[in-house]
């Protein structure tokens, strides 16, 4: 088990080491084989320590193993150490099996680009980022791990670097998750001096804190900044829509499976820390709750359909932030695999749509698109129903598992519960708005002129890894139905402890009414966009002021660049007239100046006559003379 641990560890870092090796001598093609083979090596790997830990009792179910002492520094020394445990290897079927797909989906997708080779390296390189986040046994190694997927995601959002969009957005990413690693990084410190460790071992044993002390919401506090940043909840979520920037396959791996989980499992994980300030666990749940409600807003106007699926993730990882706000770690971690499912379900279909219609990316320029595009088609319809919480798709089962947890958490659960319920609806109607504009009514102008479908709407590489995702956006439910069926409450219980669901009555009133909502959603969006309704336009007009706040996604921008962005670019300007030109500038230009009035008085002197040289240094000799002769 453990060396399976470390062999689906560093399977894909062997992947990125053997691409980088061979270069130019193994064809692109080849290149993404590699990428995607080692990625499936991981999940093989994976699998088998998920049977070697199914064999053994719940409360035997933890294994680290240390390669070697990474760091040492005085009383300190911190281990290049792996935990085997049911969460480690719940997040490692999920990031390596739907890693997988997305990287075998990427061969096809990204067939011909010049650069394809450096892209299937950078996606190897993030699924072994991603692995050593869930496999560490260490904060300080979590961390390095955590920082690794953020350099990551900014090379692949960046992959195409001659665009200056690109470019603005890996910047956006890197900064952002910047803030977050900051916090986390803060946080250990006062871990350190309490424990003097950071070995999980450790710093989760009883006595580190007082509960609610200063220490205790100090720690928690700076992990949570981490987790925000990291899975673009507000305020740090700006980031996350203008990372659609990265190719289709980039869009589906950090927002589906891997980085924008990735601060759902860190509070999973330190959950014993955040137990210790519960203020502090709540504000998670907020946060998530509004992230829900903004994000879905935001979503209803947005006219790019990569960015409309990006808006459902924020909301999506929102009711998950909800979750394990509440101590629902089960709940928010099975909506995590069933959302990896249908997320990169939806991705990977609208890349085939964007592929279809020359890289076009405005819904305004497609629909009609089901008749031509008949299994795309029906790939997205099930991904949006799984989105869209309808029974019995996926997200139906993990979603209400959320939402029957807080309806049974209390004042504040129900509160959250409300803006969650909320939510479902808003996830519905942008879901399939962006279903009916895309793909019901007649073929629109655009799409005449540029569709192009070779053969089978995609090539095979694209085709199955978006058929085996459908299939699992229809089943992946079923392993966690919430009238008696917890297999992942079950799996991760040794681990996480997670708060009891609502039953009875209370859990039936929440499943009718959200149920309702969402289908009242799907049947609102059919109104207005399936039956070219101008209701939209008679409500732009109506309310203009709601339109424009919405379609400047609530002012975050503009404010970001008024507090943050243009105070400092101010501030450089003025240090540059004022400091670095007359200081530094000009003095050194004066400096390079006379010193190259000098050389070229200097080299007039050299004239390359012989008799010239011999005066001069006949004179200097008589100089020197007189000199011994004045002083002696």
């Amino acid at each position: 088990m453990i060396p399976a641990a470390w062999i689906a560890l560093f399977a894909p870092l062997g992947g990125v080491l053997l691409i980088a090796l061979l270069g130019q001598r193994i064809s692109r093609f080849h290149a993404g084989l590699i990428a995607s083979g080692s990625t499936l090596v991981s999940f093989v790997c994976s699998l088998i320590a998920f049977l070697a830990l199914l064999g053994e009792s719940p409360d035997e179910r933890a294994h680290y193993s240390t390669l070697w002492t990474w760091l040492s520094a005085g009383n300190f020394e911190f281990g290049a150490e792996i935990l085997v445990d049911p969460l480690s290897v719940f997040m490692m079927l999920v990031v390596s099996g739907v890693g997988f797909l997305i990287l075998s989906y990427a061969v096809g997708y990204m067939h011909g680009d010049p650069e394809e080779r450096r892209y299937h390296a950078y996606k190897a390189l993030f699924v072994f980022s991603m692995l050593l986040l869930v496999q560490s046994g260490n904060l300080l190694l979590l961390l390095a791990g955590w920082g690794l997927v953020g350099l990551s995601s900014y090379l692949l959002i960046n992959f195409w670097h001659v665009r200056s969009t690109a470019v603005a957005a890996g910047k956006k990413a890197f900064v952002m998750n910047a803030i977050g690693d900051a916090t986390f990084a803060l946080a250990l410190f006062p871990l350190i001096q309490r424990a003097g460790s950071l070995d999980f071992r450790v710093v989760f044993q009883d006595g580190i804190a007082e509960k609610s002390s200063p220490v205790a919401v100090l720690i928690a506090l700076g992990l949570l900044g981490g987790a925000v940043a990291k899975s673009a909840q507000i305020p740090l979520h700006t980031w996350l829509p203008d990372a659609m920037e990265g190719p289709t396959p980039v869009s589906a791996l950090i927002h589906a499976a891997t980085m924008v989980t990735a601060g759902v499992y860190l509070i999973a994980r330190t959950h014993v820390l955040f137990e210790l300030a519960p203020d502090i666990q709540h504000l998670a749940g907020i946060l998530g709750a509004i992230t829900i409600l903004v994000a879905g807003l935001i979503a209803l106007v947005q006219t790019d359909i990569k960015r409309v699926i990006a808006y459902s993730t924020m909301s999506q990882i929102g009711y998950m932030f909800v979750a394990v706000g509440l101590g629902a770690y089960g709940a928010g971690l099975f909506h995590l695999m069933t959302h990896a499912f249908f997320k990169a379900l939806l991705f990977m279909a609208a890349g085939i749509v964007i592929h279809a219609l020359s890289d076009e990316q405005d819904i305004r320029r497609m629909g009609g698109l089901a008749r031509r595009l008949p299994f795309t088609y029906r790939a997205f319809l099930v991904g949006a129903l799984a989105l869209a919480a309808v029974p019995p798709f996926a997200g139906f089962f993990s979603k209400d598992s959320i939402l029957g947890s807080a309806a049974n958490a209390g004042t504040l659960g129900w509160a959250l519960w409300g803006v969650a319920a909320f939510g479902a609806f808003l996830t519905a109607l942008y879901t399939f708005r962006l279903l009916f504009i895309v793909f019901r009514g007649e073929l629109s102008a655009f799409a005449r002129e540029h569709l192009h479908v070779p053969g089978f709407e995609c090539g095979l590489a694209m085709a199955w890894p978006v058929g085996l995702l459908t299939v699992l956006a229809v089943v992946g439910g079923f392993l966690q139905v919430p009238w008696g069926w917890t297999l992942v409450d079950d799996w991760l219980h040794p681990v996480a402890e997670s708060a009891e669901e609502a039953t009875g009555v209370t859990f039936t009133f929440s499943v009718v009414a959200t149920t309702a909502l969402a289908l009242a959603g799907i049947a609102l969006a059919w109104r207005i966009w399936a039956r070219a309704d101008p209701l939209p336009e008679r409500l732009r007009r109506r309310y203009p002021w709601a339109a424009r706040t919405l379609e400047e996604k609530f002012y975050f921008d503009a404010a970001y660049d008024r507090a943050f962005y243009e105070p400092s670019a101010r501030s450089a300007a003025l240090a540059l007239q004022y400091v670095e030109e007359p200081v530094f500038l000009r003095s050194l230009g004066e400096l390079g100046r006379g010193v190259r009035s000098l050389s070229g008085r200097l080299s007039a002197v050299q004239t390359g006559s012989v008799r010239s040289y011999a005066l001069a240094l006949g004179a200097g000799a008589a100089v020197i003379a007189l000199v011994f002769l004045i002083v002696s």
